[in-house]
């Protein structure tokens, strides 16, 4: 077990391996030790292999030096007129490898303080959602609510358990963490604010801060609109991006690939589709999700709360001005789109948010993957608005995976905002942490157009592999191996040598061909978007060397550059995937074919059987009235032989069986009957109803309207 100064502790695995099996002791206090016995990771003590080495280290030791350094005495490059020290083919790799395990030492303990600053949820909350699971999937038929009765299923807990279960995966608004960081020359502060406290760092910037950016993990909704109107009514607008964006709305706006926990996603939905409905949680969620909020003019003379009252009257959610959106039409925007919900478009309204209304996750091809079987893939917006002040807002729902590595599985498990911290995973933290030393010493120029366009070609390139290493798969090459996969279970189907069924495998065919339709549908916008930020770039550079604007720092790459860069693969990875969409197509179209003419092999071979089965038919019919006469005149009608029963008694007792389960089956079915009946008749009723009174909304006390 590594031991650091702060009695962290966790456990190391081999370098480049997935799991570790060989602890190594590192103390704190001897520093100079570590590159000896950080080479146990190899299965080896450094005085044996290297002796050498060993007693160089000795010698240092005894000689007076510094046993609270770090560094490791590098060793000489010029090895001409030397003899080698190691016995070994690669002496820089054992030379590079003590700033390795100094690095991953540095990075888990990291990464374990980040974890202590998000703690896990309490088990008695997943118990909570476990058991309603459980009720409402033992509620669909009879015959399930017998089975769970004859189980003794426990009920849920009780309303405030339900109440921190519906708080826990749909935060109330006021509780949203927004992440900020205030880039200056030589370094760059990151920090975190609640929502309810956003307006004061839209207003206006320090004067030694140069940009600041603020991010909202907000999804399309009333509270995303509100916040996003009243940044933009705060200051005037920075240089519009006319060919990003649209007619009257000049913002830069991507949608986004990533990666979230399979089983979490599906957990979120299900709190979502069991609770919206619990009408006794109303008043508590509606109160908790607007407390903090000023209500009151408090931003350009403007407040959320009055933005938000107007805002749900003009969408059409309410009929009073005086009301606010209820808990769950401001929450439900959080969970992020399916590949197979909505269109792929680049710019979105206020009602363009899709509601989880499928409570089922879609089952993907990439569930069958060795690599991503436990991750969702799912798409969301990202959205740019940014003033003259140097002020920048961007707002998504995104909390997934961006940067892909060996420990994808390790950074899916990690908690809810867990994810912007993690700059080895998410592209935003990445950004965040990018120029915490140096600020904007590596801009090409310190405006705050030119962080837009990072964000935009770093987050909308991904997902991606490169920032690791590429020592994971990517998402092109696992859809490859899935094709040589079903093309492997073709051959061995028709070869008659596996047991998967033709239906089987060309649903997997269908299923993995429409996620490489969207995600060649989105790789085509998301080119589109870069060429039309291509040009708007362009027009920048032009403008600032007309009036004589010389960068800030001419040896950093422009804006220019890094959206030619993402371009490139973008083009690449849109040929890449029609390359794949075209190949999984022809593939269906032999399955079919290969399919028809198994069939006609089966026909051909049918009706030679069903020619056979006539001539047996025919014999059968002419010998079953022999057979009649033959049972019949043959039956004993007196009594029951060799017993004091009589042959009446055992046809009452057959008659009784009979009657018994035919009241029984037809008892059910008119129960089954009577339940569709008014289950049908409520949802109508419901759905006029909704559409008189509209959705629920809520006043400011949480008292509903």
């Amino acid at each position: 077990m590594f031991t650091i100064q702060d009695d962290v502790k966790f456990t190391a695995p081999h370098y480049g391996s997935q799991s570790g099996s060989d602890d190594i002791v590192l103390d704190d206090s001897d520093r100079s030790r570590r590159f000896s016995q950080a080479s146990t990771v190899t299965g080896s003590t450094t005085a044996k292999k290297w002796p050498s080495l060993a007693a160089d280290e000795e010698r240092r030791r005894s000689s007076g030096a510094d046993k609270n350094s770090s560094s490791i005495p590098s060793r000489p490059t010029d090895l001409k007129n030397k003899e080698p020290r190691f016995s070994v083919g690669t002496q820089d790799a054992l030379t590079n490898f003590a700033p390795i395990a100094a690095d991953y030492l540095k990075k888990e303990e990291e990464r374990q303080v980040r974890l202590r600053r998000h703690p896990r949820p309490g088990p008695h909350l997943e118990e909570n959602l476990d058991r309603l699971r459980l009720g409402h999937r033992n509620s669909y038929t009879t015959l399930r609510r017998l089975w769970s009765w004859l189980r003794r299923t426990p009920p849920a807990h009780e309303e405030d358990d339900l109440e921190g279960l519906a708080k826990l995966y749909f935060p109330p608004r006021s509780q949203v963490k927004v992440y900020i960081t205030d880039f200056k020359e030589h370094r760059a502060d990151t920090y975190e604010c609640k929502l309810s406290e956003i307006t004061l760092y839209m207003r206006s910037k320090p004067d030694d801060v140069q940009v600041r950016w603020i991010h909202a993990p907000l999804g399309l909704g009333p509270v995303h609109s509100t916040i996003e109107d009243l940044f933009r009514h705060g200051g005037r607008m920075g240089r519009p991006f006319t060919n990003t964006g649209r007619m009257g709305f000049p913002y830069a706006v991507v949608e986004v690939l990533n990666l979230c926990d399979r089983t979490r996603f599906q957990k979120t939905r299900d709190v979502y589709h069991f609770l919206h409905d619990e009408h006794q949680l109303t008043g508590k969620l509606n109160a908790a999700c607007w407390t903090g909020f000023e209500d009151g003019p408090t931003y350009g003379g403007l407040g959320v709360l009055d933005d938000l009252r107007w805002r749900t009257t003009h969408l059409g959610l309410a009929h009073d001005w005086k009301t606010l959106p209820d808990f769950w039409t401001a929450c439900n925007s959080d969970v992020s789109w399916q590949m197979s919900e909505g269109l792929i478009r680049s710019n979105y309204g206020p009602l363009d948010g899709l509601n989880p209304t499928l409570w089922q996750s879609d089952k993907q091809a990439l569930h069958k993957h060795r690599f991503f079987g436990s991750s969702q893939l799912v798409r969301d917006p990202f959205r740019c608005f940014h003033r003259d002040d140097g002020i920048l807002l961007t707002l998504s729902p995104m909390r997934g995976v961006n940067y892909i590595d060996r420990n994808l599985q390790r950074h899916l498990q990690e908690p809810r905002d867990a994810i912007f911290d993690n700059d080895v995973a998410s592209a935003i933290a990445f950004v965040r942490q990018e120029f915490a030393h140096t600020g904007t010493q590596n801009w090409h120029r310190v405006t705050v157009e030119w962080l837009v366009v990072h964000l935009m070609t770093e987050i909308g390139a991904t997902p991606l592999t490169d920032r690791q290493g590429c020592n994971a798969p990517d998402l092109i090459g696992a859809y490859q191996e899935l094709i040589q996969d079903y093309k492997r279970r073709r051959d061995e189907h028709f070869t008659r040598k596996t047991r998967y069924e033709p239906a089987e495998l060309i649903q997997d065919i269908l299923v993995c061909k429409e996620e490489l339709r969207r995600i060649s549908l989105l790789n085509r916008r998301r080119k589109e978007m870069f060429e039309s930020l291509e040009k708007d770039v362009e027009s920048f550079e032009r403008e600032d060397s007309d009036k004589g604007k010389s960068p800030d720092h001419k040896d950093e790459v422009s804006a220019v550059e890094k959206v030619q860069t993402a371009l490139v693969r973008t083009r690449e990875e849109d040929k890449i995937f029609e390359i794949l969409l075209e190949d999984i197509s022809m593939f269906l179209t032999s399955v079919y074919d290969l399919r028809s003419i198994q069939q006609r092999q089966l026909g051909a071979i049918t009706n030679s059987q069903n020619g056979a089965l006539f001539l047996i038919t025919v014999v059968s019919i002419v010998f079953v009235p022999f057979s009649t006469l033959t049972g019949y005149w043959g039956m004993n009608l007196e009594d029951i032989r060799d017993s004091d029963l009589k042959q009446q008694g055992f046809w009452h007792f057959c008659a009784s069986i009979v009657v018994a389960i035919t009241l029984f089956c037809a008892i059910i079915a008119l129960v089954r009957y009577l339940h569709d009946k008014a289950m049908s008749q409520r949802t109508k009723r419901e759905k006029s109803q909704r559409l008189v009174t509209g959705p629920a909304n809520v006043r400011l006390d949480g008292s509903p309207v």
